[in-house]
Parts: C-alpha cells; structure tokens; sequence
C-alpha cells in the first residue's frame, strides 16, 4: 500500500467514523460499519489508530466550534448582535442535516448518553465553548453578576440550543409539520437568541 492510499484510506476511515458515531453513538458505532462506509478492510482500523477507541479519538477534533468561536470574536458588533450570530451558527452546526460539523452532532449525542470519550469532549470541546459564551454574557450583562448565576445563564443558553437535538423525535410527535430546514432553524435560534437576551437584561438591570 503505498503513501497516498493509506493516508485515503485513513481520511475515508475518519470522515464514516465521524458520520457514524454521531449517527449511532460510541456504543452504538460498529467497527464493521465504520468500515463499510469507508471502503476498507475492518482490519484497517487497528492499522491506522490501533483501535476503535483510538478512532473516536481522532475524529473528535472541533476546529468548527474553534472556528465559530474565532469568527464570533472578530465581528464587528456589540455583543448582543453576536450573541444572536453565535446561537444561529450554532444551532445549524447542530441541527442542519447538510452541515459538516459532524463533531458537534457527536458532542450533543456524547451529552444525552455519555460514554468514556466525554472527558476528552469536555476538555477540548464544551469547557472552551462555555468559557467563550460566559464571556460574551458577561459583555452583555457587566460585572456586576456572581460566577455561579453566569455559569447558570451558559447553561440556560446552550441547553435551550441542544433541546432541540435532543427532543427532536419528540418534537417531530408533537409538530409532524417541524422540518429543520434553513428558515426553521433561523427562527428557532432567533427566538433562543431573543428569550436569552431579555432574561439577561433581567439580570443586568438588577446588578
């Protein structure tokens, strides 16, 4: 097998990985299937990270979150407007069924049914995230807010925005119309930006 066919097979191996375990979950995810996706031998994935586990832990890189947190960071808005730009990038990485943010799909399944993989998602994934979010909320609500209610509003944000991942079969019981298309998930974050927004003016005015 020469160089470049190993690295494609390797490529191909991450990207069904990737497909698969935020379809399935860890436990979920087969080897066998991983691999049948990926046009390769199931010996493949011992060759080139030892094990399934060593799988997962190569698929999970988040440079997408990375990314929109960067791009967050450098708009040029108050921070009100990018609070809003935040959820609605967000909520299509995660709700988006043409979106490649695959990671963020197996962070949100990681989160309603954890396995051991967790901590690495939650070091290199959701503690960076909710430390950029405190941060923008803090922008938006002053100083003048104790940790432990800023920690609660990060966490009353991003749970509004994995709601709707994780109760979408539930959702789609309740609503048979609801389809995440672009224009839904527009609404959806703006609403969430919208609920958030006016619950920390709240806090702002009584800091």
């Amino acid at each position: 097998m020469t160089v470049a066919v190993s690295e494609q097979t390797r490529e191909r191996l991450l990207s069904a990985a990737r497909e698969v375990f935020s379809e399935c979950g860890f436990q979920g995810a087969t080897v066998r299937e991983i691999c049948r996706r990926a046009g390769a031998n199931v010996a493949a994935v011992n060759y080139h990270f030892g094990s399934k586990d060593g799988l997962l832990a190569e698929a999970l890189h988040f440079e997408s979150l990375k990314l929109l947190q960067d791009t967050n960071a450098s708009a040029d808005a108050c921070p009100e407007v990018r609070l809003n730009l935040f959820i609605r990038d967000f909520m299509h990485m995660l709700l988006d069924e043409n979106s490649t943010s695959s990671q963020c799909k197996i962070m949100a399944r990681e989160l309603a049914d954890p396995t051991p993989a967790l901590d690495q998602i939650v070091r290199e994934a959701i503690a960076p995230l909710h430390e950029y979010l405190a941060n923008l909320v803090n922008e938006i609500v002053g100083d003048g807010m104790s940790e432990t209610e800023l920690h609660r509003c990060v966490h009353s944000i991003t749970g509004q925005c994995l709601y709707y991942h994780h109760s979408h079969p539930v959702l789609q019981r309740l609503h048979p119309e609801l389809r995440y298309d672009g224009k839904e998930i527009d609404a959806i974050a703006k609403h969430i930006a919208d609920f958030s927004l006016h619950g920390l003016k709240f806090f702002a005015k009584s800091a």
